[in-house]
């Protein structure tokens, strides 16, 4: 018969052994083990809880700061959604560019260019659903990407596009035709942590593009990938893209050993 412990608090818990069980609560960060008062969690437990839900409201619910994007040498453009609560609201509304930002962009992309014979990687930036990612992480893991990149690609003009859903790297390739576009985005925060990234890889966006196309690293933060080991896996899978002129569910299909 396997061991029976029992913690403080009084419930009981059949496994191998107590050690196997810390083992395993030192692995992850989720919520095990920490106890009860009558039918409720203590009051300690209850606390922590609240504290962190309210942290991941808050990435939700707060703007980057208006300078961020200056401060870190990239271009702003926005979404159609105008406000915070109109993205929340209106999911389609962040996967748009507005009339503004499309003629900004058209600029940029007749500006003449004198390495056309690189191909093209866009880097950007959008604050998604955590300002808190951005915050933290981006600008550290944008700047280490950049130097993993500079020598192979031709890098456009790095853009940090506010109240920007994941769908709106379509838009941008529509206008900008890169020939890749690598979206480093906010995840949704959640009870263990408020500020991880995601980065979405997609191979020549249309409009037309859909979900399949795209290939994701996520939880990229310092509790999940470092900042340094996430801009090595971008970097070999943007490789990967240019190479095999795909991403998402084409790339694993070409690059899936054979059966």
């Amino acid at each position: 018969m396997p061991e029976i412990f029992e913690m403080s608090s009084g419930s009981k818990f059949e496994s191998a052994s107590a050690a196997e069980f810390d083992a395993m609560k030192r692995a992850t960060p989720a919520r095990l083990g920490v106890g009860r008062a009558g039918p409720r969690y203590t009051t300690a437990a209850m606390l922590a809880l609240r504290a962190d839900h309210a942290r991941a409201v808050d990435a939700v619910l707060t703007e980057v700061p208006r300078d961020w994007a200056r401060r870190n040498g990239l271009l702003e453009v926005h979404s159609e959604a105008r406000t915070r609560d109109e993205y929340l609201r209106y999911p389609e509304r962040g996967r748009r560019l507005d009339r503004e930002s499309i003629a900004q962009l058209k600029r940029l992309a007749s500006a003449p260019s004198k390495r056309a014979s690189k191909c093209s990687v866009l880097i950007c930036v959008g604050d998604g659903l955590s300002s808190a990612a951005v915050e933290k992480n981006a600008a550290p893991l944008l700047k280490s990407l950049n130097r993993a990149l500079a020598s192979r690609y031709r890098l456009l003009k790095p853009l940090f596009i506010r109240n920007a859903r994941v769908r709106i790297e379509d838009h941008l390739g529509e206008i900008l035709h890169p020939d890749v576009v690598c979206m480093i985005v906010g995840e949704r925060p959640g009870l263990a942590t408020a500020e991880s990234l995601s980065a979405y890889v997609i191979y020549r966006p249309t409009l037309e593009s859909a979900e399949p196309d795209r290939t994701v690293i996520s939880n990229i933060h310092r509790g999940g990938i470092p900042i340094a080991e996430a801009a090595r896996k971008l970097a070999a899978l943007i490789d990967d893209a240019i190479r095999f002129a795909a991403t998402g569910a084409s790339l694993a299909a070409k690059t899936s050993p054979p059966a």
